[in-house]
């Protein structure tokens, strides 16, 4: 089965967080969403707005894009 866009969401702003070692209110700051829904999105249990994806996915890509490559497909 192939993975939900809400784990990999999830695996990824794990990934963030590793590798750059950032508080979650850094990373919040860093994707410019709120402190409560960056921890349900690091959960799995968030429902983010596909422009909220996009802006997460977008700024890992700039700042760290080598959190992709720890995220399994």
């Amino acid at each position: 089965m192939a993975k939900t866009v809400n784990r990999y969401l999830s695996e990824l702003l794990q990934a963030y967080q590793e590798i750059t070692q950032k508080t979650y209110i850094e990373m919040a700051l860093d994707f410019d969403i709120t402190l409560s829904n960056l921890y349900l999105y690091r959960t799995g249990k968030g429902n983010p707005r596909a422009s909220t994806i996009d802006k997460i996915v977008s700024t890992v890509e700039e700042r760290c894009p080598k959190a992709f490559e720890k995220v399994s497909r």
